[in-house]
């Protein structure tokens, strides 16, 4: 009776640590959400990726935020694809790593929600403290939000397992310049 109840147990937990994995599996095949992630995700073509490095803002307790443009040529079609990336970097206890990609027509909405939250304080509610965040559709948030009194930020890339920077506002606003700097070269090369 044991030795029955023990291979039914471990027959039940196989199957659990299966479907978990087969989850894990479909989480990682997720549709890509950003024009420049299914420009990226073409097989059967060759792809030419153009990129710049834009700069970087350190951040507190070893964080930092990268910013790059990006060109993304079909060769066969000579279709093209424009943004910028986002790389998030921790290096505290753990060192986490996350990239998230903007379309250019994404460009313009991203800079009006930074500026928009970093303009929040107490004021913006009666409770204790606040949070304000903007995200984009390639998993990349923005955030503001009150701690002992300051209004701080985030930046966080990716959904599971992503990183986040921790920036002071004058921080935040350095990025919406690199922001506003990449969307310049942009233009100059779409022209």
């Amino acid at each position: 009776m044991r030795s029955t109840l023990l291979a039914f147990s471990l027959l039940v937990a196989a199957q659990v640590l299966q479907q978990a994995h087969a989850q894990e599996g479909k989480a990682q095949l997720a549709e890509p959400k950003t024009k420049l992630e299914a420009f990226q995700a073409k097989s059967g073509t060759v792809i030419i990726r153009g990129f710049s490095d834009v700069g970087s803002v350190q951040g507190q307790l070893s964080t930092s935020v990268e910013v790059d443009c990006k060109e993304f040529t079909d060769a066969s079609s000579d279709k093209k694809e424009y943004g910028i990336t986002v790389t998030v970097k921790s290096r505290s206890r753990i060192e986490r790593e996350s990239t998230s990609f903007i379309d250019y027509d994404d460009i313009d909405s991203l800079l009006k929600g930074i500026a928009y939250i970093a303009k929040i304080d107490k004021t913006t509610t009666k409770l204790a403290a606040f949070q304000a965040d903007y995200k984009t559709r390639g998993d990349l948030i923005i955030s503001s939000f009150s701690n002992q009194g300051r209004v701080e930020a985030a930046i966080q890339s990716g959904r599971f397992g992503g990183a986040s920077a921790f920036l002071s506002l004058s921080d935040l606003e350095n990025f919406a310049k690199l922001i506003t700097q990449a969307k310049a070269t942009l233009d100059e090369i779409r022209k």
